[in-house]
């Protein structure tokens, strides 16, 4: 039996004859934090904590501010993006509304952790912190300034009521309020400020039901709830009647549980998220905070759902041998240490709210431990069934196919990357293939920088960035690419990817690929139209930015670097060279400009031709100690 040591802990067994037996009560915050107070088991971490909001406490209240020049000022961001719109109407309209989110981002890692402290220690300072955040928050109304669309340059004037809906400050700004009023103790927040916040409240409330009455937001007009765009709003809309009392609102709290299950409804049946994990960390982040705010009130038709349920595994599927993480799609770097803020914050919450085996086993054993905030200590508390997810999958829904050999850091790992019809924020990567050996990245991606890096779209997210196939001059798009699985096992894999669909100028373009602990193989097959004759070029990235050898000619070419054999034999002749490429996967320390970069080997058709066969093989070898 699961001990319940005074946090969160949902657990809807399955009783022997398949009935399920009745949920667990799910607690506030306040009354986890209550548990976790008294269990002495708990006190070093509690320290901890209480440390951490000391220095939290010690600086300055974030601020809002109101023109351009300001942005970047009392603690607010400056989306890099909004430098390009210089002399544009809609620079300052974009700034401020990206600062929005800035802010409601750091008061949601700010106020929770404070009003945590407050209640497990009656310090003033983080009371009186406390209060001077609340009283500034209070006049950010709406807390979503319209503009975060006006990223393009345009010389236009944008019209004094335009407006393009709540959005992601909206959810995480009602988040870092409710949490902090649930968490807070009764009486220490003075009746004209709680009577402030509400009227903020009600306000947002007002704001995001009247977005989806008048499909104001983009993303309610295309009804794409898949999006983060759809889910922060929707948190926000919840918990805004949660604290108010959705007695007073149901018409509005109805909307908003719809929207929540609409959202779980139309990712993955296997857990996948389709916007990539990058985008999944912080939405399902934003998914379970609106299901166990429901939960708490008896509401359970978040907190159940099967999405929830399944999400863990593939998020955990994502980690790669050598501290590196599966990052296609917008998903940044693919470096993962153990510390990883963003995998432990999530992981820890799913510990605490749901009790899933696969995240308590990996946070046990592939991270330092639970998050150093309140959720983290409320997980920290918990025992419960741990599960590893297992060393291989295959997913259909954000398509790909995952392998590594162990769980051990010096494992050997492969990816392999589909297309789905309903992919977002991702890359023209279809049939894209990763090989780690031994924890050393071989075969890797460019990765994803930030928005306002110039090369995001001409080396980063494009075919240059991936290893796939290039017909120079001709348009490619994002198209699904499925992938059939051979085998998949414990020893390695074989998988046919079929990224034919995105490429107009080819009649077929087949990878067939094989691996084991030790190697790994791609069968290329391309053709084209018989009556047009056509060069064409696959790209290999490095895992290095040191010196990379190519010997041979003709048909057959050999590239080499320490540990590392990859031999190309061709149907046609070739060409071969290699080039450096930006980076934000391996970040190996060199830069070029604003950018790390890695080798890349470019394989062409030496003539124009209408089919051409390629096999590379990649070897690693061990290198002595």
């Amino acid at each position: 039996m699961l001990k319940y040591l005074g946090f969160v802990c949902v657990v809807l067994s399955l009783a022997a004859n398949g009935v399920a037996e009745e949920a667990k009560p799910v607690l506030t915050w306040a009354a986890s934090l209550d548990f976790a107070r008294d269990n002495d088991a708990l006190a070093a971490d509690r320290d901890g904590l209480i440390a951490k909001a000391r220095r939290v406490a010690a600086t300055a209240i974030v601020r809002r501010v109101y023109k351009y020049e300001d942005v970047g000022k009392f603690r607010t961001w400056l989306d890099g993006r909004a430098r390009a719109l210089e002399g544009c109407p809609r620079q300052s309209w974009f700034a401020l509304a990206m600062s929005d989110y800035g802010t409601s981002r750091a008061i949601n890692s700010e106020l929770p952790l404070l009003a945590a402290a407050y209640r497990l220690s009656g310090e003033e300072a983080f009371h009186s912190r406390i209060l001077a955040q609340l009283e500034e928050t209070v006049t950010w109304s709406p807390l979503q300034r319209p503009g975060y669309t006006l990223y393009t340059p345009s010389a236009k004037a944008v019209p004094p009521d335009f407006n393009d809906g709540n959005w992601l400050a909206t959810g995480m700004g009602v988040r870092a309020l409710a949490d902090t009023l649930d968490i807070m103790p009764s009486g220490s927040i003075p009746e004209a400020l709680l009577e402030k916040i509400n009227q903020l409240l009600t306000k947002e409330i007002a704001s995001i039901a009247d977005d989806w009455r008048t499909k104001r937001s983009w993303f309610i007009r295309s009804n794409n709830p898949r999006t983060n765009q759809w889910v922060l709003p929707t948190e926000g809309l919840i918990r805004a009647c949660l604290v108010l009392g959705n007695e007073k609102h149901p018409e509005e709290y109805e909307l908003g549980v719809r929207n929540l299950l609409a959202a779980m409804d139309s990712q993955g049946p296997e857990g996948e998220f389709y916007e990539g994990i990058g985008y999944a960390n912080f939405t399902v982040t934003s998914m379970l905070h609106a299901a166990h705010a429901m939960a708490v009130t008896g509401d359970r038709r978040g907190l159940d759902h099967p999405f929830l349920r399944r999400f863990p595994a593939w998020m955990a599927h994502h980690l790669q041998p050598g501290r590196f993480r599966i990052n296609c799609f917008d998903a940044g770097c693919a470096k993962t240490p153990t510390t990883d803020g963003g995998f432990r914050g999530l992981l820890s919450l799913f510990v605490a709210l749901t009790d899933a085996p696969v995240a308590r086993w990996t946070l046990n054993n592939q991270f330092s431990g639970t998050s150093d905030d309140f959720v983290g200590l409320l997980a920290r508390g918990s025992a419960g069934e741990t599960r590893d997810p297992g060393l291989f999958a295959r997913y259909e829904s954000a398509t790909r196919v995952n392998w590594r050999s162990s769980w051990s850091d010096d494992a050997t790992g492969v990816w392999v990357r589909g297309g789905h019809r309903l992919d977002g924020h991702d890359h023209f990567d279809r049939g894209h293939v990763n090989f780690i050996f031994h924890g050393k990245p071989i075969l890797i991606e460019a990765g994803t920088p930030s928005y306002d890096n110039p090369r995001i779209h001409t080396h980063y997210s494009t075919i240059i960035g991936h290893n796939v196939l290039e017909v120079p001059g001709t348009v490619l798009k994002k198209s699904p690419a499925s992938i059939t699985v051979r085998r998949l096992d414990g020893d390695g894999g074989e998988v046919l990817v079929n990224p034919t669909a995105g490429y107009a100028a080819a009649e077929r373009w087949h990878r067939k690929v094989t691996w084991n602990e030790s190697r790994l193989d791609v069968m290329d097959e391309v053709v084209f139209p018989s009556d047009e004759l056509k060069k064409a070029v696959f790209r290999w990235h490095l895992g290095t930015q040191g010196d990379v050898r190519i010997a041979g000619s003709g048909q057959q070419f050999l590239v080499t670097w320490e540990g590392v054999e990859i031999t190309f034999e061709s149907s046609v002749p070739l060409s071969a060279e290699t080039e450096l490429l930006p980076d934000n996967t391996v970040n190996l320390g060199e830069r070029i400009g604003p950018d790390h970069v890695h080798r890349c080997v470019l394989v062409r058709t030496a003539e124009p031709c209408n089919a051409w066969t390629l096999r590379t093989s990649v070897v690693g070898k061990q290198l002595p100690r």
